[in-house]
Parts: structure tokens; sequence; C-alpha cells
């Protein structure tokens, strides 16, 4: 699939524009604050929606397929509300994403104006740091040096007056992901190539316009205190410079390789297959990789995808020549909703040849009992843009590997990729480790994406074509690929720059079948700190003196609540007897069940990570729950996060604690 090739000029961004990250800011700038976005008449921005839907409803194959009509219905309805009175292009464009966001196809979103675009380009409107979402959190990866920034490791809790957990409730409904894979959502608010730098970045403006400056409060994950940092927006290609939690911005397969190799063990890193922009022969180009392996005797290869979003269908097919031991087929014949399009491709731009695009013959499609069409496979055909991957494919012979295979996947994965992990699991018997990743493991819809220009607001939209799915037995709708164990990324292990998903590929780090044990080494012992925790009221902020006595089961807290008030609490953590559940009862609260999910502690004793999952109710609402503990040397942290459907988990609580030094 070179399902994201969307027309290269067109989605070329001036990247030559950069400038030296330490050029003067106002010698490089265009001052955001004076752009007045466009307002468009009810009249106009109603023809834009019109013309919209009819193309949804005409071309998208996935229209229907994760949400009923009935709701696609109702998100059109809200659009349509929206443009019966005049808008600006920036609200616009925001509605716009809203509904493509429901219809949850991740290669349907909405790209801004070639005018906003260009604006974007040359002005200062990007956030002046790089964050990953983990526990719940903010946590800065870099920044771009601005007096009084963030450090790395410090965590963001508020941006303009707004805290980040309202923030981020605000802007998940408008990132795009597949199917209930709604773990994507925090990865692509902190990454994301498709787009101008990631969905935060992206869809801020939209909701709250460009700021003149950011305002952002921040402290050190435990301290009592917050610092506030006034910072100078920085331009988009300013941004793309500085270290993200991901791939490096738009990378290509040829450049986006890792390689290591320690004894019989190798571990390859792809960070994606996109091979269209600068193509090599991904046949050829792996063959040294593999050829390293069969002189090395190596046994164990460790593919790490797990910074890969997809990209192009020959760099995934060639892997499963290298990796898959018998001749199999990777996808079902391409499906299309329509085949003939009326009045709509002078809207659309696309790659290759228009008219084969745009008027294929009839004949080379099968048309299904319920109007559908499937293409009919072609050998060596690229009339419609996907090759022959609906053909057999025969394995590489002489340096195919064929010892362990081990896949690291995580959110980052979608399209292409998933597939890749999803083959390579069926019919390679890969070991998947870490966590489940994002698209669709059945198929995307994907194919050429054609790129709607909307005629009255100059937004655009990307709509797929095609359904690619996927030549596998089994799967779960709506899902990715789940992963065989269970890593979960822990701030813990930002701190200490620790990848424990490739210390468990490496069976460097096993799980644990003591979990009682295991936590009462995590627990036990006396502890002074701070509780961290959400008000639910408002979002902010609050932080409270903490100390903590436990065996390793009960834990005894005593809050400083300011002048003259101490508050104390109690909890109890009991593990039922096939050791894979907590009861924590505190007080006369009912007992709350938690499930463990993953328990590991390094060989040393020094590391030890146990993750719980379970239900809550919040404000009469069911969520998702997680808790996390994690314990380094005389460091405890005790986190819980909540999350609802189509939102990313938010840090509910946090302890962070450190060993009470003995006295004398």
């Amino acid at each position: 699939m070179k399902h994201l090739a969307l027309a290269a000029a067109a989605l070329a961004l001036p990247l030559a524009l950069a400038v030296p990250l330490a050029a003067p800011l106002a010698a490089q700038t265009v001052d955001a604050a004076r752009y007045t976005p466009r307002v468009l008449s009810a009249a106009q921005a109603s023809r834009d929606v019109a013309l919209l839907r009819r193309a949804l409803e005409t071309v998208h194959p996935g229209l229907y397929r994760y949400s009923d009509k009935a709701a696609i219905d109702a998100a059109f309805a809200r659009l349509e509300a929206a443009a019966a009175a005049p808008i600006t292009e920036l609200a616009l464009h925001a509605e716009i994403a809203r509904l493509l966001a429901s219809i949850h196809c991740d290669h349907t979103k909405a790209e801004m104006s070639e005018a906003l675009d260009d604006f974007r380009t040359r002005a200062a409107t990007h956030l002046p740091l790089r964050f990953q979402l983990i526990e719940g959190r903010m946590i800065v990866v870099s920044n771009d040096g601005q007096p009084g920034a963030p450090p790395a490791g410090s965590e963001i809790l508020a941006i303009n007056g707004t805290p980040v957990p309202a923030l981020l409730l605000q802007l998940a409904p408008l990132v795009s992901y597949d199917g209930t894979t709604d773990q994507a959502i925090a990865a692509k608010l902190a990454d994301d190539s498709d787009l101008m730098g990631d969905d935060f970045n992206e869809n801020y403006p939209s909701l709250f316009g460009f700021p003149e400056s950011w305002q952002i409060e921040w402290k050190v994950p435990g301290a009592l205190t917050s610092a506030t940092a006034t910072l100078e927006p920085i331009r988009f290609a300013q941004w793309t410079a500085l270290p993200g939690p991901g791939a490096k911005y738009r990378s290509e397969f040829y450049n986006a390789i890792t390689w290591r190799m320690a004894g019989k063990a190798a571990r390859l890193g792809i960070d994606t297959f996109v091979n269209y922009r600068n193509p090599v022969q991904a046949t050829a180009f792996l063959s040294g990789f593999f050829a390293s392996m069969k002189e090395a005797g190596t046994d164990h290869l460790i593919l790490d995808l797990r910074n890969n979003g997809g990209g192009s269908e020959d760099v995934s097919v060639a892997l499963g020549r290298y990796l898959i031991g018998q001749p199999f087929t990777w996808s079902k014949p391409i499906r299309y909703k329509a085949v003939r399009y009326g009045d709509l491709p002078d809207y659309f731009e696309t790659w290759g040849d228009r008219e084969a695009r745009f008027n294929p013959p009839l004949e080379a499609f099968t048309r299904s009992a319920d109007g559908w069409y499937d293409r009919i496979p072609v050998l060596g055909g690229e009339t419609l843009g996907d090759g022959d991957s609906t053909f057999e494919q025969q394995p590489i012979g002489e340096l195919a590997f064929r010892g362990r295979l081990t896949i690291l996947s995580g959110p980052r994965n979608g399209s292409g990729a998933t597939r890749t992990i999803a083959q390579l699991k069926e019919k390679a018997g890969a070991v998947v480790i870490g966590e489940d990743s994002a698209g669709s493991a059945e198929g995307p819809t994907s194919g050429a994406i054609f790129l709607m220009k909307l005629p009255e607001s100059g937004i655009k939209v990307r709509i797929p074509e095609a359904w690619n799915r996927t030549n596998i037995a089994g799967f779960v709708p709506g899902k990715g690929v789940p992963v065989d164990e269970l890593v979960v990324p822990t701030l813990a292990d930002f701190e200490a720059g620790r990848d424990r998903a490739l210390a468990v590929a490496r069976g460097q780090l096993a799980t644990s079948n003591d979990v009682a044990g295991l936590l009462a080494k995590a627990l036990a012992g006396e502890w002074v700190g701070t509780l961290d925790y959400r008000d639910y009221g408002n979002d902010a902020r609050q932080a409270l003196p903490t100390l903590m006595q436990s065996d390793g089961q009960a834990l005894a807290f005593t809050f400083d609540d300011g002048p003259g008030k101490t508050v104390r609490s109690a909890e109890t953590w009991t593990l039922d007897a096939s050791g894979r559940t907590f009861s924590i009862a505190s007080g006369a609260k009912p007992a709350a069940t938690w499930t463990v999910v993953e328990a590991r502690g390094a060989a040393d004793g020094s590391a030890l990570t146990i993750v719980l999952d379970g239900t809550t109710i919040e404000k009469g609402q069911a969520l998702t729950a997680r808790k996390i503990v994690t314990r380094d040397g005389s460091r405890l942290r005790i986190t819980t996060q909540t999350k609802a459907a189509g939102s990313p988990f938010l840090m509910r609580n946090s302890y962070e604690l450190r060993m009470k030094a003995k006295e004398g």
C-alpha cells in the first residue's frame, strides 16, 4: 500500500525554510497573534460540508465499519449545525476533524488549508518542547532552550491556564484512529508524522487559536510546588528538530533502521515502512541484515516496530519473504465501495494515472451481492497502486531466517505495521512483546488516499478509497494485534533510561510468579514524600506532604493538609488464591478488585514493576482504571490513572515516596 503518498508534491512541507535553532526569534518568525482567521458565511460552510458528506458517503469503504449509520448521521448533524452560522476556518477545521475522527479510520483526517499551512510554516505557532504521555502525565522529552523552559523529565500541569487533563479531553475527540484502538490517542497527541507535528500542535489552534505565547505550568514529579514559564512559540521547522518520543519526523525506510548484534541475538529496528519518497528495492535492501545474521549464526531476531506506523506494502512483503517459511498470500482481493465517483474527482488529488484511478474498466472487478467491488488481481499490475500482494509470495531461500522471532509492538503501530505484525505472528510464530498495537489486524481502509480540497474553506480531507484486507485466519474486529507479553512503559523507566520491553525480549526480565512477595518487597518500609492528586472539580493539581508505613500488605498514610490539619487513611492489599487478583480495601468503602497484568522484578532486586487493571466510577461514569507500582532502590511510586473510552489515560493520584532515613 502506498497509502500515504498522497501526491507527494501536495503533502511536501517546506522544510528548506528551516533556520538554525539559535537564531533570534524576532528575526525568524511571523507574529501568530496578528493572524485573523477567515470567517466563512453559513452558505459557504454549508456548501463545503454538503460536498464532504457526499464524498464520504460515495467513496469511503469504512464509513459505517466501526460506527453505525445512526452515529455517523448524528456526527454529521453536529457538523451541519456548526456550519449553519458564520464560522471561522479554524473552527470549521475542528468540527470537520471531530466528524472524521468519529469514523474511526486512521487514514481519514483533516488538514488545514494551504493558506494556513503556509502561515504555520512561516510563523512561530508550535509548542517549544516535545512531550510524551506517561502514566497519564504530560512529561517533557526536550525543549528548545528558552530560559525557564521545563527540563526533560518534568511534568506539565497546565498550558495557557487550562489544566492538562481538561486540555487533553478536548483534543482527544479530534484524533483519528482505527476501530476501538483508543490507546493510539496518547501516542498521536505527542507524535504523529501524518500531520503538522503531532495531533496536539495540529489541533490546538483550531480549538484555542494561535497563542501569542505559551504559559506553561510545570514541576518535577513529586514536588510540592510548581513553576510557570512564559515561552515564545517556535516555527514548525524548529519543532521538527527537537528530539521527540518516537521516530524522526517523516523518516523513510532507507534511513529509519537501527541494527545491533550481540552473540546469537540480533535487533532490527524499523521505524517506518514509508518507501515512496526515496524508494529502494526492499528485498535487496534488507538482504545485508539477513546475510549478517546467517554468517553470525543468529538464532534470535528481535524485530522492533514500536515506532512504525506503516507505509509501503513492498517492505512488509519483503520482510515476510525472509521470515515466513512457506509460500504465503499477504492480502485478500482489495474491496471498494465504488469505482465511479461522478464529479467528485474534480475535487480530488491523488497519485498515478488519474484516468486509470477514476475510470478503471468495470471488468477489472467482480460485483458482490451487496454492491461492493472486489478487484480481480493482476500479476504485476499496479494500476490501482497495490502491486501483487494478493498473489502467492515465495520465501527467500538462502538468506531466510528461521530462528526465534520476537516483535516489539505498541500504540504507534498502525496500517501496514500492524498488518505485518499480524502476519508474522500467525505465519512465522512470532512472539509479540510490549503493548497492543493500534491499527487493524484485519486490514485498514486505505488504498490510494484521495486528498479532497473543499472549495470554500480550502480545508483538505483525506479519504481512503479501498479496504485492504489482510489474509489471516484470526483477528479481533476493531483491534490491532494483542501482545503475548505486556510491558507497560512507566515513568520510572523513562527517568532511568530503561527499555524494559527490550529487556524482556532478551530474556533478561521475567514475569514474577510470586506477586505477593514482589509487592511486599516494593512496599515494605517507612516512607516519606508526597501525594499528588487531580482535583475532581476543576482538574487542578494538589500536592500534600505524606508519610507511609507498610508491612508489604497494609498501608498506613499520614497527610499534612495545612496548618494544624493532619489526615490519616489506610489500605489493605489482599491477593486471592489465583495469585492474579488483588482486593484493595480502604475504610468503609467497598473493596476494589484489581487484576495483575504485569509483575516483574530485576534479578538484583533493584527495580520492581507491578501493573494492575480495574474499573472505577467517577462522577457517575464507569471508567477503566490502572494502578502502577514501581520501586527503584529507595524510591517508590504508586500511580492510579483512569480513562473513558475514546480518551487517553489521565493521572488521578500518585504517591512519590522515598525510604525514610533511619535515625542515628
